[in-house]
């Protein structure tokens, strides 16, 4: 007889969609504007991602905003649909 914690260990590992898009943002933002940022501080709110760093940081964020949207989108295409903005 199998317990029910065997049944429920295939679960553990998922993550919600969030988590992914939220490493995704911070991946995005490693490689396009070279600024470090952990996914904890990012956060997505009514299709608009927060992020919450240093004032620079934002500032080159806002500056280079379509290269970073369009980096998510190229490595996670359903993004398109959950995210709109990031500032």
């Amino acid at each position: 007889m199998k317990l029910v914690g065997d049944f429920l260990a295939r679960f553990q590992n998922l993550t919600p969609p969030h988590d992914a898009l939220k490493k995704a943002v911070a991946n995005a933002l490693s490689d396009t504007i070279k600024a470090t940022v952990r996914p904890e501080s990012v956060s997505i709110q009514h299709m608009v991602v927060f992020v919450r760093t240093s004032s620079i940081i934002k500032n080159t964020i806002q500056l280079n905003r379509r290269a970073i949207l369009e980096h998510i989108f190229e490595n996670m295409p359903k993004a398109r649909d959950l995210i709109r903005d990031i500032r």
